[in-house]
Parts: structure tokens; sequence; C-alpha cells
């Protein structure tokens, strides 16, 4: 189950994922996003993403990220920030954003406060963990 929300005033897309993913869901995900995103105009596009509850049911499930995130640099988005509680995932992601050179806007974070002060100013005022 998935879940897209837009704040234009703050050109930002906010959006959860949770449960046993399949690749059909997680495809109809990005159907869903690229039309939500492409009513968003400004130069500063921000993204939240709540992963805590998201389990993918297969690798080619996470796979799929990698269309986000490539998504995501057409769009010109300058942060983009994840919010997990699994390791295993965060390496996944962290892999693909390297592969898709989207680590230059992404960083994943364990604490939401810290993920998305990091989203609005580009600093961690916190010390908490950040996932790889």
């Amino acid at each position: 189950m998935f879940q897209i929300k837009l704040d234009k005033l703050n050109t930002a897309i906010e959006f959860s994922m949770e449960g046993l993913v399949q690749v059909d869901e997680m495809k109809q995900f990005v159907v869903e996003l690229r039309r939500s995103a492409v009513t968003m105009t400004g130069p500063e596009l921000k993204i939240f993403a709540d992963l805590r509850k998201f389990r993918p049911a297969s690798p080619d499930v996470v796979e799929v990220v990698r269309d986000v995130q490539e998504f995501a640099k057409t769009m010109g988005v300058r942060r983009m920030a994840t919010v997990l509680e699994s390791e295993v995932l965060a390496l996944h992601m962290s892999r693909l954003a390297r592969e898709t050179g989207a680590d230059k806007f992404i960083r994943r974070f364990t604490d939401e406060q810290e993920a998305r002060e990091w989203l609005a100013t580009g600093e961690s005022l916190r010390k908490s963990r950040r996932l790889p």
C-alpha cells in the first residue's frame, strides 16, 4: 500500500509505502508518483519517503526503486530524504543511488525528525545514526 501527498507551497512530495509490496504494486506506485510530480513546479523540489514499514516481496521490487531515483533526477530533485528501519534495504537503496547517480541528493535516515530537518535545510541538526 502506498500514499502520495503533494505540498505545492513548499515544492515537496511526501510518500509512504508499507506492507509486503509486490512488483506490480511498485510499478503502479511509480506511475502515480510520475503523474503527481509533473504538477509540481519550482527550482527546489524535495521528496520525503517514509519506508519504515516497506517490505519488498522480492529483490525485483527493490530494483523498481531505480525508476524512482532516475525519475527524481530528471525532475531536478534538490533533496530526497528516506526514512528506513532495515539496514539491508538501506544498503540496496544506497547501491541503486550510486548506480543512478542519485546519491548526490538522496540521504537515508532512521529518525524522521532529522530527515525532515535535512530536507528543509540541507543540514542535520541532530547526530542520530544515518543509514548508508
